[in-house]
C-alpha cells in the first residue's frame, strides 16, 4: 500500500485561509439584522409596536466599502423605522479628512430616516483627540497609528487590560468641531448629555443621549434634566461601562455599542480586545437591574477584522408587558 503524500504547504495555506482570509475579508462584510421584540411595562397604546433601528460604530474612513454602506441602507429601509438611532464612533481615531467627510455626509443624509426622527451620540473616536486604554490601564489620549493591524496583533498576545483610572488630560479634550458642523447638515439630531421628548400620536417617547464615558463626559444629571416622567424612554450610551452608574436614572432600555462584540470573539483572546471595566457587557440583550441593555456589535472597526462577531443592525420593536 502506498503511503499518503504529505502536502505541508497546502495544509499551511488551508489553515491560513481559515485564520486570515475569513475574518479579514468575509465576516466584516456579513451584515446581520437582529429583530428583537421587547416587552415594556406600562407602555402607552400609541407606542405599542414602535420600531427603533439602532446602528453603531461606523468608523468611517476613505477605504470603507461603498457596496457595504449601500447594503446597510437597504436593510435599514426594509425595516421602515419609526425612530433611528446611532450610538457613537462615526469616524476612526478622530480623523475627518475631506474624503471621509464627504463619504460620511453622503451616508448620513441618504440613510433611511426615522418616521419620528433620527438621533445620535458621540463615541470615543468622535472627539477632537482619540482616547483609548493604554498599557497602564488608564483612559488616555492616544496618538493615531498607521498600523492598526499590528496594534491588534500585539493586543492578541498581551495581557488583558481592565481600565482603572483616567488621565487628567482626557478631561481637556474638546468636542470635534468639524464633525459637529457636519452632523448639523444631516437629519441626525445630536444628543450630548441631553434629552429629547418625541411626540408620537398623542403620546411621547423620551430619548436621552449621554456623553462619552471614556472621556469623562458622561453626565447623566444633565442628560436626564428634561426627561418627562409621564412617558417611557430609551437611553443612548456609547460605552456600556457607564450602565452601572444609571441605576437611579429613568429609561427602561439602554442602547450601546463600542465593544464590536469583542471583535475577535474567541475564548482566551476576546477579553484582550474588549478592554472594559465590565467585560460581561460584550454584546446582545442583557438584563441589568430593572433595565434592558442592548450592546450592538456595530458596523465597522479601526481594524477590519472580525471573528464570530459580524456587523449588525438592531431592529427593536416595543410591545406592552
Amino acid at each position: 500500500m502506498n503511503k499518503p503524500i504529505a502536502h505541508p504547504w497546502w495544509d499551511a495555506f488551508c489553515v491560513a485561509s481559515i485564520v486570515g482570509i475569513w475574518p479579514r475579508y468575509c465576516e466584516p462584510r456579513m451584515l446581520t439584522t437582529n429583530y428583537v421584540t421587547l416587552k415594556i411595562k406600562d407602555l402607552p397604546s400609541a407606542l405599542q409596536g414602535l420600531k427603533i433601528l439602532q446602528f453603531s460604530d461606523l468608523h468611517l474612513n476613505p477605504s470603507q466599502s461603498d457596496k457595504f454602506l449601500e447594503k446597510v441602507k437597504r436593510k435599514a429601509e426594509k425595516f421602515a423605522p419609526d425612530i433611528a438611532v446611532f450610538t457613537g464612533d462615526f469616524i476612526c481615531q478622530s480623523k475627518l479628512d475631506p474624503a471621509t467627510a464627504n463619504k460620511l455626509l453622503h451616508f448620513l443624509t441618504t440613510f433611511p430616516r426615522g418616521r419620528y426622527g433620527s438621533f445620535a451620540i458621540l463615541g470615543n473616536h468622535d472627539y477632537a483627540e482619540f482616547v483609548s486604554v493604554n498599557s497602564s490601564e488608564e483612559y488616555s489620549v492616544t496618538p493615531p497609528t498607521a498600523t492598526p493591524f499590528m496594534k491588534g496583533l500585539k493586543r492578541a498576545f498581551s495581557r488583558t487590560l481592565t481600565p482603572k483610572a483616567m488621565q487628567r488630560t482626557v478631561h481637556d479634550v474638546p468636542l470635534h468641531q468639524e464633525l459637529l458642523a457636519l452632523l448639523s447638515q444631516t437629519p441626525f439630531r445630536l444628543l450630548h448629555n441631553a434629552c429629547a421628548t418625541v411626540p408620537i400620536q398623542g403620546s411621547a417617547l423620551n430619548i436621552a443621549g449621554l456623553g462619552e464615558y471614556m472621556l469623562g463626559r458622561f453626565d447623566p444629571e444633565n442628560a436626564f434634566k428634561l426627561w418627562d416622567y409621564n412617558y417611557p424612554g430609551i437611553v443612548l450610551a456609547h460605552n456600556p461601562d457607564c450602565v452601572p452608574h444609571l441605576t437611579n436614572f429613568p429609561g427602561a432600555v439602554i442602547l450601546a455599542g463600542h465593544t464590536h462584540g469583542a471583535q475577535i470573539n474567541v475564548p482566551l483572546v476576546r477579553k484582550r480586545f474588549l478592554c472594559m471595566e465590565n467585560p460581561q457587557y460584550k454584546q446582545g440583550m442583557i438584563h441589568v437591574s430593572d433595565k434592558w441593555l442592548y450592546v450592538n456589535r456595530g458596523l465597522g472597526a479601526l481594524m477590519p477584522f472580525r471573528w464570530f462577531a459580524p456587523p449588525e443592525l438592531l431592529c427593536l420593536t416595543l410591545v406592552p408587558a
